[in-house]
């Protein structure tokens, strides 16, 4: 049995939809071992499955259906280009930046409100 699809991009994100599935329960069988090992992989597998459909042109589709596995190509490409075992040290320090500057400025307020509390305690004085 043959299904039509309305388009390339719906084809595609029906053979992602599958391919994850199969994948997923593979995982799920895995060794505790196994799964933490390949966890990375799975999460990138589900991203590309969930969001690609939606960022790409019919163009794009057509190609990637030409792929034995378009799941695993994309992820595996993203990973590469995105992956924990590349340095990520901008983005670390990006993230501690941000954190920082957040931490100081609710540091901030909570002094200002302190000695703002502080100044009007007449006991204080």
């Amino acid at each position: 049995m043959s299904v039509e699809y309305d388009s390339a991009i719906e084809e595609l994100a029906q053979v992602l939809a599958n391919r994850f599935a199969r994948l997923a329960r593979g995982w799920e069988a895995s060794t505790p071992g196994k799964r933490q090992e390949d966890l990375e992989k799975i999460l990138a597998a589900r991203n590309v499955a969930a969001k690609l459909p939606d960022l790409i042109t019919e163009s794009d589709a057509l190609a990637l259906l030409k792929l034995e596995n378009p799941l695993q190509a994309v992820a595996e490409q993203w990973l590469r280009a995105t992956g924990l075992d590349r340095p990520q040290d901008d983005a670390l320090r990006q993230c501690v930046g941000t954190l920082c500057g957040n931490t100081l400025q609710q540091d901030a307020r909570q002094t200002a409100k302190t000695q703002k509390a502080h100044r009007r305690d007449p006991m204080a004085r």
